[in-house]
C-alpha cells in the first residue's frame, strides 16, 4: 500500500470515527431542526400568505409585523449564539481541568455520553433554525409560526443551560468518570465477546507449516472481519493465528498474523490469503472504547496511576479503580466467561482478564512509589477477594501478581489495615492450595513488622543488608 492510499484510508477512518464517536448525533439533531424550519415555512405560507380571514387572529396580532419579527429574531439569534459560545467554553474548561487532574481519557468518556451530544446538537440546531427563520422574514413572507417556535425553544434552551452545567459538573466527579469508563468497558466486552466466541484459543495441532505476515501500516488494530478471515482460511485449508489483537499498536513490519497449514500453499494462493486476511484486519489511527475493552482497562489504571502517584497524591480515585477492576475480573472470569469455538479456523488469544490483573499490579507499584498505605491495603484486599472466588484457571495469574508485589511492601508502613489485608490474602491462598505464596506473604509481613517502632527514612522501611 503506497503513501497516498494510506493517507486516504486514514482520512476516511477519521471521518467514520468522528461521526461514530460524537459528530453523528449532533448532525442528526441539526437535520431535524432544518426539517422543522422547512415545515414551519410551509405552514406560514399556507396560513398567512393568502387572502381571506386570518386563521389565528391573536397570533397574527401578536407576531404579525414583519419588521418586529425580524428585530425579535435578530435579538434571539445573537443571544443564542452568545449563550452557546460562553456555555460551551465554560464546559470545556471544566472538562479540561478534570482531565488535567485525572487523565486525558476524561475526554473520551465525556464525548461518549449521548446527553452531551444531544445538548450540543440542540443548541447548534436551534441557532441555525433562528437564523434561517430570520433570513426568511420579508414583506412577502411572515414567519409567524417560525418566530413562535423560536421563542418557545429559546426558553427551553435557557432552561437546558442550567441542566447542562450541572450535568457536566456531575460527570466530572471522579466517581462518575470512573463509573462511566467501567460501564463502557463492560459494553465493549460484549462486542469483543461476540468476536472471541467465534474463535479458538490456539491453532489446531498437526499443522507443520507456518509463516508470519507483517504489516506495512501504522496505527491500532480496532476490529476483525471474522467471516472474511474464516472463509479465506477455509479455502486454503489453513488456520490464522491473530498476533495483532484488538487494541494492539502496530508499525511498519510488525507481525500481524501467522498462517498455519499442513503444507505450504502455492505462491498465488498464499498471496491471495495474505491480502484478504490483511484487509479484514481493521487498522485505525487510535483506539476506541466502543469495541475495545482493553482500552477501558488502560484508561482505568492510567487514572489510578496519575492520581495516586507523587504528582497528585490523591488515593481515592485509585481506590475506586480497584473496585471497578475487581468487579470486571470477577464478571469476566465467571458470569461472562467466553467459550471458544473449536471448529473455528481463527486463533485469537483472549487476554481481557490478564490485562485487568496486570492493571491491579500497576496500581500496587504506584502505591509503593507514593507510599499510599490506604491504596496498598485496597490492592491487597482486591487480590484477596479475587483469589477467594475466581476459577482455577485464573489463579496462577493472581498468585504471580502477589509474588511480584511483595517487593513493593518494603516502602510501606505496616498499618493495621495493610496488615489485616495481607493476612486475609495469605489465608485465601492457603484455602486455594497455594501454600508457597501464602508463606511468602507471611515472611514479608513479619519482615515489615520488624520496622515497627524503628525510625527509618522514606523508602527504607525495611533495612537492607549492606
Amino acid at each position: 500500500m503506497n503513501i497516498v492510499d494510506q493517507v486516504g484510508d486514514r482520512v476516511l477512518a477519521l471521518i467514520r470515527r468522528s461521526l461514530r464517536e460524537f459528530i453523528g448525533l449532533p448532525l442528526i439533531v441539526v437535520a431535524v431542526f432544518l426539517g422543522l424550519f422547512a415545515l414551519s415555512y410551509l405552514l406560514d405560507d399556507a396560513l398567512w400568505d393568502r387572502s381571506g380571514p386570518t386563521p389565528v387572529p391573536w397570533l397574527s396580532h401578536l407576531l404579525g409585523d414583519t419588521s418586529a419579527i425580524a428585530s425579535l429574531l435578530g435579538t434571539v439569534a445573537s443571544g443564542m449564539i452568545t449563550v452557546t459560545s460562553i456555555t460551551f467554553s465554560l464546559l470545556l474548561i471544566a472538562v479540561q481541568q478534570t482531565a488535567s487532574t485525572l487523565s486525558t481519557h476524561v475526554y473520551d468518556q465525556f464525548i461518549q455520553r449521548r446527553s452531551n451530544k444531544l445538548s450540543f446538537g440542540f443548541f447548534v440546531g436551534l441557532s441555525v433554525f433562528v437564523l434561517l427563520t430570520l433570513g426568511s422574514a420579508n414583506p412577502d413572507h411572515k414567519p409567524i409560526i417560525g418566530a413562535l417556535l423560536s421563542l418557545l425553544m429559546t426558553g427551553a434552551a435557557l432552561c437546558m443551560v442550567v441542566i447542562l452545567i450541572y450535568s457536566t459538573i456531575d460527570q466530572m466527579r471522579p466517581h462518575a468518570v470512573i463509573t462511566a469508563i467501567h460501564d463502557h468497558t463492560m459494553k465493549a466486552r460484549v462486542v469483543d465477546g461476540r468476536m472471541i466466541a467465534g474463535t479458538r484459543q490456539f491453532p489446531r495441532a498437526g499443522l507443520s507449516w507456518s509463516q508470519v505476515v507483517r504489516t506495512d501500516a501504522y496505527g491500532v488494530v480496532c476490529g476483525l472481519d471474522l467471516p472474511t478471515i474464516e472463509r479465506s482460511a477455509a479455502e486454503q485449508s489453513a488456520d490464522i493465528e491473530i498476533i495483532g489483537r484488538v487494541g494492539t499498536n502496530v508499525a511498519f513490519r510488525d507481525p500481524l498474523f501467522r498462517i498455519h497449514a499442513a503444507r505450504a500453499p502455492s505462491a498465488d494462493a498464499l498471496m491471495n490469503l495474505k491480502r484478504s486476511v490483511t484487509e479484514a484486519i481493521k487498522i485505525e489511527p487510535r483506539r476506541t472504547i466502543d469495541s475495545d475493552a482493553g482500552f477501558g482497562i488502560e484508561q482505568l489504571y492510567s487514572i489510578a496511576w496519575t492520581t495516586a502517584s507523587t504528582s497528585k497524591q490523591n488515593p481515592q480515585p485509585a481506590i475506586l479503580v480497584c473496585h471497578c477492576l475487581r468487579d470486571i475480573i470477577a464478571r469476566w472470569s465467571s458470569a461472562d466467561k467466553i467459550l471458544e469455538n473449536s471448529a473455528s479456523r481463527v486463533a485469537y488469544a483472549d487476554r481481557g482478564v490478564d490485562d485487568a490483573i496486570q492493571a491491579i499490579a500497576a496500581i500496587g507499584v504506584v502505591a509503593s512509589e507514593s507510599m499510599q498505605n490506604m491504596l496498598a491495603a485496597e490492592v491487597w484486599r482486591t487480590l484477596a477477594t479475587l483469589i477467594d472466588d475466581v476459577p482455577a484457571e485464573r489463579l496462577p495469574a493472581l498468585t504471580d501478581t502477589v509474588r511480584r508485589l511483595l517487593s513493593s511492601l518494603g516502602d510501606h508502613v505496616l498499618t493495621h489495615d495493610l496488615e489485616g489485608e495481607l493476612g486475609r490474602c495469605r489465608r485465601s491462598l492457603e484455602s486455594r492450595g497455594e501454600p508457597d505464596a501464602a508463606e511468602a506473604i507471611r515472611v514479608a509481613a513479619e519482615t515489615l513488622a520488624m520496622s515497627i517502632g524503628t525510625l527509618n527514612a522514606r523508602g527504607t522501611r525495611v533495612p537492607t543488608s549492606a
